[in-house]
């Protein structure tokens, strides 16, 4: 009874955290935001995506080929709700919190402890990586939650068949949800086969194996045949590590070093495939960096606190520690959370931008687990210890974990803002409350397209008819990464601010950068990033 008051407390702490002022926080609305919530609507509107596609596996959007699981998911709560950012936001948030609930679940199946499990649900309520991608309208971190279903339900299968059934569904509806998925969830799958393989060999030999097997291929069909058409392959020739020319590059110069470039031993010694497997290691092992888990985070202001990491500076030694004990004790169905860990960041080291908190994401599940494993583990062996041993790491518990904590939420809800404006999108909501009015007394409105696809937070906000956006749409040519936009839709235009050419032009709105709006030309409206750093100026001319 005391361990589901705490575990109910847990998940109340957790649901707070993750729902708290959450239209608000993080302000703005990210692109990839943006189209999730629009193509949902436009779905409600007209049974079509905002590219006319009727209810696609794989949404366009800006060619990027969004894996369709988190549209689906949104497209109820913005029909209940309107074209919010709750809306957008909210499924995420509740399977963050559910994701609590779930290691809770996992951690007490695996090692049947219940202290241990607790400590797992708290470490990652309280985690950056989960918070952070919880309170956003990410696919990864739905993806993750259904990963961190689907193992559960698998190894409750070992007991009762049945939930291998429910298993395999979680597993492939991850898969339709984010694209790191569609590597992890298979391997994820041998993965817990092989370390449960003597419980797991009679049931392959039942028929029910043999429905799941079936059932599984029906319900992946529509996914394994999106994944072999052109759409897959562009999304892989984009973000793949292969786009990265470098490797071939530097191929190409330690040749020439040689006398005989295309000598055998050459060859054998600088090769394409030598190349690119070095650069996958290096893409691996950068999402086991310090400063990526501890310090700093990832790059991409988007994806990251200012001067946090994706684990807290407590989690340190209880991690290293964690790792220690699970070699030292091996605990039964220990080796699947090190399979876990290993195969986590696959997916994320096949692309050319590591290391990266979101396509890694499931990778905060067996962090999470090795660290609460630590810190159980510390506190029991303190017990057969001398007394200050036991008060220091009692106070390093008391003193550090409140203050990762509140100092993780001060940069969250204080400096996050401030910091990195641009990462997402703000002030666009009050760019377009402010042109909506004035949007049919003039012949054009400009745009500038320094921020990450403007048109889309323009359809959003302005709740433009879907089934005439359908009509106007263009998509440019793909740049080097296969993205396009919409450079035109009704009468604005989204591109940079070239003022010489702009300047000669009459009955138009400029809307830009305080850099691309020269000084001196008479400014109707000026929009503010909260760091008080101007975002827009609005010109007429």
């Amino acid at each position: 009874m005391k361990n589901r008051i705490l575990l109910v407390i847990i998940i109340t702490i957790a649901a707070f955290i993750r729902l708290y002022n959450l239209n608000s926080y993080p302000a703005g609305l990210n692109a990839d935001e943006a189209a999730i919530g629009y193509n949902a609507y436009s779905l409600l509107q007209t049974g079509l995506d905002e590219h006319g596609n009727r209810w696609p596996v794989n949404f366009k959007s800006f060619g990027d080929y969004k894996p369709g699981g988190y549209f689906y998911l949104v497209l109820p709560f913005v029909k209940l709700m309107g074209l919010t950012e709750l809306a957008v936001r909210l499924p995420s948030a509740l399977l963050g919190i559910l994701a609590v609930l779930l290691i809770f679940l996992l951690v007490k199946e695996l090692f049947d402890n219940d202290n241990l499990a607790l400590i797992a649900s708290l470490f990652l309520t309280f985690s950056p990586w989960h918070i952070h991608f919880s309170r956003g309208g990410w696919e990864s971190n739905v993806a993750t939650t259904l990963l961190l279903l689907g193992t559960w339900l698998f190894v409750r299968g070992l007991k009762n068949n049945i939930y291998f059934i429910f298993s395999s569904l979680s597993f492939i509806a991850s898969m339709y949800t984010y694209h790191s998925a569609r590597v992890i969830a298979p391997l994820l799958v041998l993965a817990l086969a092989f370390s449960f393989y003597k419980r797991v060999k009679p049931f392959l030999k039942t028929k029910m194996f043999v429905a799941i097997l079936l059932l599984s291929l029906i319900f992946s069909g529509p996914l394994i045949f999106s994944l072999f058409s052109s759409e897959a392959s562009s999304r892989f020739s984009g973000v793949g590590f292969t786009a990265d020319t470098g490797p071939l590059w530097r191929v190409n110069e330690l040749r020439g070093q040689h006398t005989n470039w295309n000598d055998f031993k050459v060859v054998i010694l600088h090769n394409k495939i030598v190349a690119y497997f070095t650069a996958f290691l290096s893409n691996y092992f950068d999402h086991f960096q310090g400063n990526f888990l501890f310090i700093n985070g990832e790059i991409v202001n988007r994806n990251r606190i200012p001067e946090t990491g994706q684990m807290h500076l407590f989690d340190i030694p209880f991690f290293f520690l964690g790792i220690y004990f699970f070699i030292k004790n091996r605990p039964k169905n220990w080796g699947i959370i090190f399979l876990w860990l290993a195969i986590a960041p696959i997916a994320s080291a096949l692309t050319f931008q590591t290391p990266n908190a979101i396509r890694a994401h499931n990778l905060v599940i067996p962090l999470v687990i090795i660290s609460a494993y630590g810190l159980w583990n510390s506190l029991q062996w303190v017990k057969t210890k001398n007394s200050l041993i036991a008060i220091l790491l009692y106070c390093y518990i008391a003193i550090l974990l409140p203050w990762s904590v509140t100092r993780y939420f001060h940069q969250y809800f204080v400096h996050y803002l401030k910091t990195y404006p641009e990462a997402w999108e703000y002030g666009f909501k009050e760019l377009v409350a402010y042109l909506k009015p004035l949007e049919n007394n003039y012949d054009k409105i400009y745009i500038t397209d320094k921020y990450d696809q403007p048109y889309i937070l323009f359809l959003f906000y302005l709740k433009y008819p879907p089934e005439k956006f359908q009509q106007e749409v263009v998509l440019t040519p793909r740049d080097k990464f296969g993205f396009s936009t919409v450079e035109d839709f009704s009468n604005f235009h989204f591109d940079s601010i070239n003022w010489d050419l702009l300047k000669e032009e009459k009955n138009i709105l400029v809307a830009g950068t305080e850099e691309e709006i020269p000084k001196g030309v008479p400014v109707i409206k000026t929009i503010y990033f909260p760091n008080n750093k101007i975002a827009f100026k609005i010109v007429r001319l």
